[in-house]
């Protein structure tokens, strides 16, 4: 399975290198010895306190933080964003990649209220969702591609897929697993999907709508100028029409006060090579 990002094995894409540093870091903070606990309990999704006590940061801050008792946790979700991340933020970009990312994140996070029935100050830590997210995409994209399981057996991307959300299903029904929050990983899964599925329709409907909105803002701009014009042909250009005959002390108050008023309008003075009203 290859790593990398256009022209070789360690260079890494952009976005991928940023939430690779951002955890490595929240990583060694979470090791100190006074600072780590409160890093970890500040930043852990806890089902009680993210959607009773509307902690809802936590649902961002969870994807960053792993145990440090078990530093494969981290460093096989390190190395799996860097696998399947890179590719797939090449085929993006930057802002499609990291909100996909972030849409697995969060809907894998809010897949853990369901912790509530069983034990709700749970703490749920990692970027498993959100990385189980990303090699679902990758599936999508290169299903029948082989990846090394657990560095021996090689086995097709797509079938890894299917084999993890099924252990998942069989985890969460059986309420096994320990430490580990299949509830967590099975949302990443199930987001990607119902992501990858119908994103392309609803982005559909948003293009069309900003491209309603930004068509009618354009007209109504293009009215206002019209309006702007119409204005100064029919009220302005008598007054500076006088001013040219007879000078400025022709004028009435009425016709100073509507002159000073547009003056303000400097692009329309100077396309009549007007200096603004003082």
């Amino acid at each position: 399975m290859r790593g990398y990002s256009g022209s070789g094995y360690f260079n890494i894409s952009p976005a991928v290198k940023g939430l690779i540093i951002a955890n490595v870091v929240l990583f060694i903070f979470q090791m100190l010895p006074r600072v780590g606990p409160f890093v970890t309990a500040w930043g852990a999704l806890s089902p009680i306190d993210t959607f009773l006590h509307m902690q809802f940061w936590r649902l961002f801050s969870y994807m960053f933080l792993h145990s440090t008792q078990q530093l494969f946790h981290i460093l096989f979700n390190m190395l799996a964003l860097w696998w399947f991340g890179a590719e797939l933020e090449e085929i993006w970009g930057r802002r499609k990649f990291l909100t996909f990312y972030f849409i697995c994140g969060v809907g894998a996070g809010l897949f853990s209220i369901l912790n509530l029935i069983t034990n709700p100050y749970v703490l749920v830590i990692g970027a498993s969702g959100a990385v189980l997210g990303v090699l679902t995409a990758y599936a999508h994209y290169y299903p029948n591609r082989q990846v090394l399981l657990f560095f021996i057996i090689p086995v097709k991307v797509r079938t890894l897929v299917i084999g993890y959300a099924v252990l998942s299903v069989f985890m969460v029904s059986f309420q096994a697993g320990g430490t580990i929050s299949h509830l967590t990983h099975l949302g990443g899964i199930a987001v990607a999907w119902v992501y990858l599925r119908y994103a392309s329709r609803v982005e559909a409907v948003i293009n069309r709508h900003i491209y309603s909105w930004e068509t009618k803002k354009q007209r109504a701009k293009a009215a206002r100028a019209l309006n702007r014009k119409r204005y100064f042909e029919q009220e302005i250009d008598p007054i500076l029409d006088k001013i040219a005959k007879n000078g400025m002390d022709s004028l009435t108050k009425a016709e100073k006060k509507i002159l000073k008023k547009a003056s303000k309008d400097k692009d329309q003075f100077s396309k009549r090579k007007i200096l603004p009203f003082q």
